[in-house]
């Protein structure tokens, strides 16, 4: 049980590190976006568009949160909302350009916290580590279910 405990307690304080890291660089290079809404930016820079519920569901927001949210950055022109011409019901949501900027830009944060996390493994050590975080997000699903 220690070492469950403790593994769980590394990948707590590496997410609470990475929070910390990208509220000092989002101050940095004044970036107009929140750290915890950062995940909307991700989300949409990996899928391009999306329907409203389908963001809801893999951000893991309430709708009202999320419209509450979209709304906020939609006037600020970083994400549109764009309505199915077949189904006035279903709401597509998309980054615009400006917003696809900040998503790079999350990108790259991401990319230096990693590397200055993972100094002195090897090419090897960073794939094998990717592989068995994989696993373990694929099986936290299965355990879900």
């Amino acid at each position: 049980m220690v070492l469950a405990s403790s593994i769980m307690g590394i990948i707590y304080h590496i997410g609470n590190d990475f929070a910390d890291y990208l509220k000092v660089e989002l101050k940095k290079r004044d970036i107009p976006i929140e750290g915890k809404h950062v995940g909307l930016f991700m989300i949409l820079s990996i899928n391009n568009q999306l329907e409203f519920k389908d963001i809801a569901h893999l951000w893991r927001k309430s709708k009202s949160t999320l419209c509450d949210i979209l709304r906020k950055y939609s006037e600020e022109g970083l994400v549109e909302k764009l309505n199915c011409t077949l189904d006035k019901r279903h709401l597509y949501v998309k980054l615009t350009e400006e917003g696809l900027k900040y998503a790079r830009e999350f990108d790259e944060i991401a990319a230096e916290f990693l590397e200055k996390i993972t100094v002195g493994l090897s090419e090897e050590q960073k794939e094998e580590l990717k592989t068995i975080l994989l696993e373990m997000k694929d099986n936290i699903k299965k355990t879900l279910k």
